[in-house]
């Protein structure tokens, strides 16, 4: 008498990720790196006094480049400063990263970005499409 011997179902297989949302991700994250280092380039920090020079934050939301643009004092206040990245004009601007805040702002324009192309341009095809008919 032979015994049914108990059936081996084959082991479950993970599900590999959908492609298109880890190039949606990825691209979402390096547009959210652009954009946050062209605000901090960008940007026009007003200062009020000298004393403002000493501690000069770019970036937005989250502040992420400390610049020191006291060696280089207005005559007349209020001024708006902007990043120097080189050292062209022979003048020392000390600078500092916070890491960790440009990784924020990345992720918080990556996700701004990625909110409107996946989820606010389908529903704005799709309203399109049906006042169409």
């Amino acid at each position: 008498m032979k015994t049914a011997s108990p059936r081996s179902d084959p082991p479950k297989r993970r599900g590999a990720a959908n492609p298109s949302a880890v190039l949606s991700v990825l691209g979402s994250a390096a547009v959210g790196v652009v954009v946050t280092w062209w605000i901090s380039v960008g940007q026009r920090v007003p200062v009020h006094a000298d004393a403002d020079l000493a501690s000069v934050r770019f970036g937005f939301p989250l502040p992420w480049i400390t610049q020191d643009h006291s060696s280089n004092p207005f005559v007349a206040y209020p001024q708006e400063v902007a990043l120097r990245l080189t050292g062209r004009t022979g003048i020392s601007y000390p600078t500092e990263y916070d890491w960790a805040s440009f990784a924020g702002d990345a992720l918080i324009w990556g996700g701004v970005f990625w909110g409107i192309a996946m989820v606010g341009l389908p529903v704005l095809v799709r309203t399109i499409r049906g006042q169409e008919r």
